[in-house]
């Protein structure tokens, strides 16, 4: 865990790629992608089985250890709207019901689409553009229009790290002046190394250890970045 000062907030940036801030006993995460490995074996890829069901699962571990009693989800939910014959959304109805107390705010991303019904069924409250939540900004994707300081997903940051001949792609945290973008939490997505977004600090995660890279590291550049089509 990394704590870090935002908008005059503590929040604590934790290895399984989500946010905790205790004022809110809220947790917060981006980019979940739930269903996507169904969509793709849909499509006749072959992905492994029970992605959703370990990603469900992982939520419920950082609930459990953090205490949160609101979830804040910042975009991509779900990975597409679904489609007849997906049992994925049933698994989400089963994990909801049994979160009753459970406050779920999402500020819709790009792939939140056509969900209306399925939100209301899941007790989710939709955010069309943002939530402003005790001076922070919480939005799906940042832009470099200013205001509040704040929190987004999108853009699955992520760092390479190089030791000799190895290269590791990690999941990071991007952190600029009073803005933080969120790695994907979603484990079945891809990693952008470069962005525009204006990081001073990038915070790999590496298992359960996160770590600040030096002030001099260097992103690879977005042509040689693979997933840049994940988001």
């Amino acid at each position: 865990m990394k704590v870090i000062r935002l908008g005059g907030h503590s929040l604590q940036l934790l290895p399984d790629r989500a946010v905790f801030w205790p004022r809110q006993k809220a947790l917060l995460l981006a980019d979940a992608h739930l269903g996507k490995d169904q969509v793709f074996r849909g499509a006749g890829v072959a992905v492994p089985a029970g992605v959703l069901a370990t990603d469900l699962a992982r939520i419920d571990a950082l609930l459990t250890n953090t205490g949160a009693e609101r979830l804040i989800v910042l975009g991509d939910w779900v990975h597409a709207p679904p489609q007849g014959g997906d049992d994925w959304p049933a698994q989400i109805s089963a994990w909801r019901a049994s979160h009753p107390h459970l406050a779920i705010d999402l500020v819709l991303g790009n792939h939140d689409r056509a969900l209306d019904a399925w939100l209301a069924g899941w007790n989710i409250r939709a955010h069309s553009v943002a939530l402003d939540l005790d001076g922070l900004c919480l939005v799906h994707e940042w832009t470099d229009a200013g205001g509040l300081p704040g929190l987004s997903g999108h853009l699955h940051p992520g760092a390479v790290i190089r030791h000799r001949r190895e290269r590791v792609r990690l999941p990071a945290f991007l952190l600029g002046d009073e803005h933080l973008v969120l790695p994907a939490f979603g484990r079945f997505t891809g990693l952008m190394t470069a962005t525009d977004f204006p990081a001073r600090c990038r915070i790999a995660i590496a298992g359960e250890r996160l770590h600040e890279l030096p002030a001099g590291y260097q992103p690879l550049k977005p042509s040689t970045s693979r997933g840049k089509t994940a988001r």
